[in-house]
């Protein structure tokens, strides 16, 4: 189950893999892959050997993040096998002895329906924030003119009264 780009990563230097790491992973993911709050590239490298990365651990990690990044921009042709397994798996739309007897067509095309599908929901889902907020902007500019029409009755009244007690 191995690919050439995964062999090609696991054996690039560890300055090369920690130097890519913080050029493509988030803060999140270089906490959890260094196992700090606060990652600097440059104390990572004097450290790393006292540290103990797992140079494998951060390959893997740059392989299926680039994978990701590849399934998000629809560039689904780009991807390796492993990369579609990974992202399939980790949506939890891939069964454990479904990733050997699937071809790279039908995971490919797998992966292309799942992506879309979700992007639609996320369309569908924004366009509904989208109209909720626009109704709660239409009840405060009504509300809005309520308090306007009242203002202006208690003020139109408060004069009434001003001018029956001047007359008085």
């Amino acid at each position: 189950m191995s690919c050439q780009l995964l062999k090609l990563a696991r054996a690039q230097s560890p300055e090369k893999l920690i130097k890519m790491a913080f050029e493509t992973l988030p803060e999140r993911t270089l906490q959890a892959v260094f196992g700090t709050l606060h990652p600097k590239q440059h104390l990572i490298l004097k450290q790393q050997h006292r540290r103990k990365v797992s140079m494998h651990c951060l390959a893997d990690t740059l392989y299926y993040h680039q994978g990701a990044q590849l399934s998000r921009l629809g560039r689904w042709n780009d991807m390796t096998i492993l990369q579609m397994q990974h992202e399939l798996a980790k949506r939890g739309k891939l069964e454990e002895g479904e990733a050997t007897t699937l071809s790279e067509w039908k995971l490919r095309l797998r992966l292309v329906c799942l992506v879309t599908a979700e992007k639609e929901a996320w369309r569908k889902a924004a366009s509904a924030r989208l109209e909720k907020r626009t109704e709660n902007k239409k009840a405060w500019a009504a509300q809005l003119a309520a308090y306007d029409e009242i203002d202006k009755d208690l003020s139109e009244g408060a004069l009434v009264e001003a001018e029956q007690h001047a007359i008085c």
